[in-house]
């Protein structure tokens, strides 16, 4: 009896165990989510607009934060990219959907811009963006951004084309969102100063380039 007791006790204990791990496990399982990349509307000008042929947008989601990948096609052999991540932890404002830029600039959406990553193209005009943040405070163009709550808050993902590479305005022209721009560029009237102030002037003229959102 005494020793069924302590099997008995035994088996509680590793269902307790196996629990502990399970259910966590459970909680944070994660959300994926797919969507087709577009051309930013200031490529309307090159002839470039509606699905980039070739591309696709991924994230998962779980409670700890979010993993975002973008592969595309249709870039500059030479030129400097930069991927965005937009964070807006309040939707419900957005009239639109996506919400539009101004939407996303109104301090109601609780919203934070920030560098994802950056690449030279090579000669295959194809690229890999990817990166991850967590839950919690995120730095980037506006004060006490964060990421609030990684499964509810909608997600843009925004390349910036920088023009061709300049060795003497590497690595910030793959870092920074104005690297290398000049201020003939047509940036965004919308966007604070201090994405115009992240990163060295330059010669070229640089210009938003592709695009993906997802919502939850």
């Amino acid at each position: 009896m005494i020793e069924m007791r302590r099997h008995f006790s035994l088996l509680l204990a590793v269902m307790a165990v196996l629990f502990a791990v399970v259910a966590p496990a459970a909680a944070t399982a994660a959300e994926r989510q797919t969507a087709g990349v577009i051309w930013h509307g200031q490529q309307a000008g090159m002839g470039k607009s509606g699905p980039v042929t070739g591309a696709s947008a991924q994230i998962v989601r779980n409670d700890n934060g979010i993993a975002y990948r973008l592969s595309t096609s249709g870039l500059e052999q030479g030129n400097a990219y930069t991927l965005w991540l937009v964070v807006i932890n309040n939707p419900s404002i957005c009239a639109a959907d996506p919400c539009t830029a101004a939407e996303i600039f109104n301090p109601a959406s609780r919203s934070q811009v920030r560098f994802g990553a950056g690449h030279v193209a090579g000669s295959s005009g194809k690229g890999t963006f990817a990166g991850h943040v967590s839950v919690g405070p995120l730095s980037g163009w506006l004060s006490n951004g964060s990421l609030e709550d990684a499964r509810v808050a909608d997600i843009h993902l925004v390349i910036n084309d920088h023009g061709p590479a300049l060795p003497e305005f590497m690595p910030g022209m793959i870092h920074s969102y104005r690297g290398g721009c000049s201020d003939a560029s047509p940036f965004p009237a919308i966007f604070p100063a201090t994405a115009l102030a992240d990163g060295e002037v330059g010669p070229n003229i640089c210009r938003l380039y592709q695009a993906a959102t997802f919502s939850p």
